[in-house]
């Protein structure tokens, strides 16, 4: 049965990403991915280490044995650390090939998620779920699309492109998927163990950006959001740690939550909602066109949907 907060929790999640990808997106035109990634990491840490101060309790780790805190904090570590090299890994894929590309295989991050997720917690992967997920992925791919128009602008674009970059960005794309996998199962057996998934969020930010901030001292990029010379981009970082925080920080916690009400193959399916929302928001306030292939995928998420809670 499908606990109605559970979805109220997960469909938070898909608007809260869906907002912060258009607010990524527009940052990212004037500011670099690298710094833009320590620069969000700080902002998230103060976020969810104010979150768990609210809504978590601490009080739990006193009743982890040794062996238990050990576990919890190695799979926060891998959590953190899996989160923030998978979005650095589609980072640099876009450098090499094109979001329409990049975009649908790394929602092929559900695909690691399905057999993991019966083998390691013994859930059970229902037919209708398989059903929608497969509509989902078809519904993404259609999405990122191009049209006749966009496919010809698209090749005089890439004439000069090697077909190893391509085979390169394919790659960093597919693992970029499967690091967020693994930190999203990560962070569920942290879940499990402790119990807190405000706190758990707070620690896995946390010990990534401790691990991330002595490569600006070998990479000056990374710390690069914080220099006076990128002054003049404050407002995007800005906007773009904010994001972060309601993203990353504040979404990220309230799905593992829905993940525990509802199962975590339930509620990973449900979010490929995403990228259809951040269309939708992208016509309203980017002034995106409109086109005939979104009006086909909506209408296959609207019928994964109906499969996936219905039957």
């Amino acid at each position: 049965m499908v606990e109605l907060i559970g979805l109220i929790f997960t469909f938070y999640a898909v608007f809260a990403w869906a907002i912060a990808s258009l607010v990524y997106k527009t940052g990212l035109e004037k500011t670099d991915p690298k710094a833009n990634l320590f620069f969000r990491l700080c902002c998230v840490s103060f976020g969810t280490f104010v979150f768990s101060l609210i809504f978590g309790s601490y009080l739990f780790f006193s009743s982890l044995n040794r062996a238990e805190l050990i576990w919890y904090l190695i799979a926060s570590l891998i959590s953190g650390l899996s989160v923030t090299v998978g979005d650095l890994l589609y980072y640099m894929s876009l450098k090499k090939i094109d979001a329409s590309r990049a975009y649908p295989l790394v929602q092929l991050s559900l695909i690691f998620i399905f057999p993991f997720s019966i083998f390691l917690f013994g859930e059970e992967l229902k037919v209708s779920i398989i059903l929608g997920g497969i509509l989902f992925l078809l519904s993404v791919f259609i999405l990122s699309s191009k049209d006749k128009l966009e496919k010809n602008e698209l090749k005089e674009n890439l004439k000069d492109t090697k077909p190893e970059e391509v085979i390169v960005g394919v790659l960093l794309a597919l693992s970029a998927a499967f690091l967020w996998a693994v930190a999203i199962l990560s962070f569920h057996q942290a879940r499990i163990i402790s119990g807190d998934v405000f706190i758990t969020n707070f620690l896995r930010v946390f010990m990534a950006c401790i691990i991330f901030f002595p490569l600006g001292l070998f990479y000056p990029v990374y710390h690069s959001g914080f220099k006076k010379e990128n002054r003049k981009y404050l407002k995007s970082f800005i906007f773009i740690g904010i994001a972060g925080i309601l993203s990353l920080g504040f979404a990220d916690t309230l799905y593992y939550k829905a993940a525990k009400i509802n199962g975590l193959i339930l509620t990973s399916v449900i979010c490929i909602n995403s990228p259809i929302l951040n269309q939708i928001l992208s016509i309203l306030f980017l002034k995106e066109k409109f086109r005939r292939r979104f009006f086909i995928a909506v209408c296959m998420i609207i019928a994964a949907n109906y499969i996936v809670l219905f039957y």
